[in-house]
């Protein structure tokens, strides 16, 4: 059996997308021959936690923990808040006016290189050594971002003899959207590229999500391989048709200021005004945390009436909200290199069998998953004759049928299921 260690800052409790793609491989490796200990952070700083995570561990896994130097508290008290917590993909960022605030962003983005979670490299790297050498650890796997996280790796692959090192990347590194609102300066924007180049190079193999980060990474990377995220089978309930009394039109997770797409406020707006019914019985229900520019753009179109705000929700409250809306919303953020972005969203969307509103890069990689899996094609962001169709054909079925909604009947997402995709990373890491 190899045996593995995973290096992640992020780990149940903590939740969200990051925690769910390892937490998925580590549950089903040693269904593939692979033994996995995970080396993760103690008291880490987090958007959200759900407890509910620390059961998908499976047993006879060992977690080690280190602590490490965290900043967030006194970057959190130059912008006038409390506690060590950070807005999901900075989503803060972008709107920062104040002197403190930027301030305390030119120091993150000037004094952490690639990232303020590089405080828990020292001791992370000194835990790391010991256990390589007493577990017989086969191959190590660094997850970013954090990317700082695969500059340990990088230093273990030159200091232990034999080890194999994979690193993966969730997201893009320097091209990632928000790399424009941190204004690095040209020393540490190079510094950053600098870093990037060294993982890309010096790890054994490279792992992304997407075909499109596949073609960014590829010039500097020996040895690339697409494993996308996906979804847990095991999570996703049988469901039954049931009657609702509204008809819901939901998004499920952090919605971040760069999803704020107005053409779908407006068409919304408009049905409201030209369909009684509709405007009757129309829901927008928004589970997590919702970025204030949005709730502005709500109010702003007249739709606070109809909007039901509801805080974080543990995994498998928020997977059964998938299953009992009418319409999800997928809107992809409006960013630069936004073809590259194939969120984690998406393969539990597909598998609720819940129909999609997907609003986004239309020669993307979500749009060419959507296409593939035959769930409907991704609208423009402009689009509002399609936009507004969508959502009014997905309204109607829901209203002619008793107020039972439609159900999408495609299986073609199965080959995104958790356990098919750890089988492939199974069979890398014993190729390496």
């Amino acid at each position: 059996m190899k045996k593995v260690l995973v290096i992640t800052y992020y780990w149940p409790p903590a939740s969200g997308p990051g925690v769910q793609r390892f937490l998925k491989f580590v549950k089903y490796f040693s269904s593939f021959g692979v033994h996995s200990t995970i080396l993760t952070v103690k008291n880490g700083s987090y958007s959200s936690v759900d407890m509910s995570l620390l059961e998908d561990i499976p047993k006879e896994v060992v977690t080690y923990k280190t602590k490490a130097i965290e900043p967030f508290a006194m970057y959190n008290l130059l912008r006038g808040k409390k506690g060590k917590s950070v807005e999901v993909g900075m989503g803060n960022i972008k709107n920062t006016t104040s002197l403190f605030g930027k301030f305390a962003r030119y120091v993150r983005s000037n004094f952490f290189i690639p990232d303020a979670r590089v405080g828990w490299n020292s001791y992370a790297t000194k835990e790391a050594i010991k256990i390589c050498k007493n577990d017989d650890i086969d191959t190590i796997i660094t997850t970013g971002p954090p990317h700082s996280t695969h500059l340990i790796g990088m230093y273990l692959k030159k200091h232990v003899d034999g080890l194999k090192w994979i690193a993966d990347l969730r997201d893009p590194w320097t091209s990632i959207y928000y790399e424009k609102y941190l204004k690095r300066s040209e020393k540490s924007a190079a510094r950053n590229q600098e870093l990037e180049n060294e993982v890309l190079t010096n790890a054994d193999h490279i792992v992304v999500v997407s075909q499109g980060m596949k073609e960014e990474f590829q010039d500097r990377a020996s040895s690339i391989s697409v494993i996308p995220n996906g979804f847990d089978g095991a999570d996703m309930k049988e469901y039954t048709s049931s009657i609702s009394k509204k008809f819901v039109f939901a998004y499920i997770g952090n919605f971040k200021t760069n999803q704020n797409i107005a053409t779908v406020w407006h068409s919304l707006s408009e049905l409201c005004r030209e369909d009684k019914y509709f405007n009757e019985h129309f829901v927008l229900r928004l589970t997590g945390v919702v970025n204030q520019e949005i709730r502005e753009a709500i109010e702003k179109n007249d739709l606070g009436r109809h909007v039901e705000y509801e805080d974080f929700v543990k995994h498998d409250i928020a997977v059964s909200k998938m299953m009992n809306s009418n319409l999800l919303y997928l809107p992809i953020p409006q960013a630069e290199n936004n073809q590259l972005i194939l969120t984690g969203k998406i393969f539990e969307y597909m598998a609720s069998h819940t129909p999609i509103l997907s609003v986004g890069p239309i020669d993307g990689n979500a749009a060419t998953v959507l296409d593939d899996c035959e769930r409907g094609n991704m609208l423009d962001y402009e689009d509002k004759e399609a936009i507004k169709s969508k959502i009014k054909s997905e309204y109607e079925y829901w209203r002619d049928h008793g107020g039972i909604g439609r159900k999408e009947k495609s299986e073609n997402y199965k080959k995104y299921e958790r356990k098919t995709l750890t089988k492939v990373y199974a069979d890398l890491i014993s190729k390496l």
